[in-house]
C-alpha cells in the first residue's frame, strides 16, 4: 500500500498488466508468462495462509488480493480522498491478528 501511495502511476500500470495484457502489443507477447508468475503468486500466498492454520486458505488468499487490489486502485484514483492509514490498519486487524 505504501508502494501504492509513493508511486501510483507504477501501479496502474501493475493494473493494466493484470486487466488488459494483451492490447499493448509489448506485453502480450508475454502475457502467458506474467499469468504463470501471478498464479505462482496466488499459491505462495495460499500456502503462507495455511500455515497460519486458516480453514479455507484459498478463499481467504482471494479475498486478501481483492482486498489489496481494490485499496491499490482507489487509492491511486482518488489518492486526496482515500483515507490509507486508516484502511491499512483495518487490513492488518482483518488479516494478520
Amino acid at each position: 500500500m505504501e508502494n501504492v501511495s509513493r508511486k501510483p502511476r507504477v501501479f496502474r500500470f501493475f493494473l493494466n498488466l493484470l486487466t488488459q495484457p494483451k492490447h499493448d502489443k509489448v506485453l502480450a507477447k508475454y502475457s502467458n508468462k506474467l499469468q504463470s508468475e501471478f498464479d505462482k503468486q496466488f499459491e505462495v500466498q495460499s500456502e503462507m495462509f495455511e500455515k497460519l492454520g486458516v480453514s479455507n486458505a484459498k478463499m481467504k488468499s482471494v479475498h486478501f488480493s481483492s482486498t489489496l487490489q481494490g485499496i491499490m486502485l482507489m487509492y491511486s484514483t482518488y489518492p486526496n480522498l482515500f483515507p490509507l492509514d486508516e484502511i491499512k490498519d483495518q487490513v492488518i486487524e482483518e488479516f494478520c491478528r
